[in-house]
């Protein structure tokens, strides 16, 4: 199946799938960037595969290793580890993924007045930075829900209203083969 996404600058995509398609969708990705130039990954998750990258990029180009240094890789455990490496993050020519970004709102410890606004200084900083650059963040499906209030909703408005583009990938539901016997 093809999950090849087309990014441009200004605008924000997400994209929102199923944990397995999702690190399919962001490791085709990810190659394919790393193959023209620099990508930065922001991991939320803890879900960058960097064994199944090497083996992508392996299987796409026999400069894989070059590929594979133009990628840099930072990981937040937390909100307020997210909001920082965001605000932290220079607004320059260079693809930004963000993979997993509502995983690090989950935490119940942290009220949820602040990882409201913690949420709101995150779409902030991912307009800033893609108007150089192509951002893509994604979401795993399905959706958190927080308190009541849906978090990946207002991520997903916040996308809609910065003209953004929400990709939403589902696995293709197999019908039992019927029995002969």
């Amino acid at each position: 199946m093809d999950y090849t996404l087309q990014l441009s600058t200004t605008r924000l995509h997400l994209v929102l799938a199923e944990r397995h398609l999702r690190r399919q969708v962001m490791t085709g990705l990810t190659a394919r960037l790393a193959q023209r130039g620099v990508v930065r990954l922001l991991d939320g998750g803890n879900s960058f595969d960097g064994y199944g990258l090497a083996r992508v990029l392996h299987q796409q180009s026999p400069q894989w290793q070059a590929a594979l240094e133009r990628i840099s890789v930072a990981r937040a455990f937390t909100c307020y580890q997210m909001a920082a490496l965001l605000s932290q993050t220079d607004a320059l020519p260079r693809s930004t993924l963000v993979l997993d970004l509502l995983d690090t709102f989950c935490d119940e410890n942290t009220p949820f007045s602040d990882r409201r606004r913690l949420l709101e200084q995150c779409i902030d900083h991912l307009q800033r930075l893609c108007q150089p650059a192509q951002v893509a963040v994604s979401v795993c499906m399905p959706l958190p829900s927080i308190q009541g209030e849906q978090l990946a909703e207002r991520l997903i408005d916040a996308i809609g209203q910065a003209g953004g583009k929400v990709w939403s990938f589902t696995a293709a539901v197999s019908q039992p083969q019927p029995r002969l016997f």
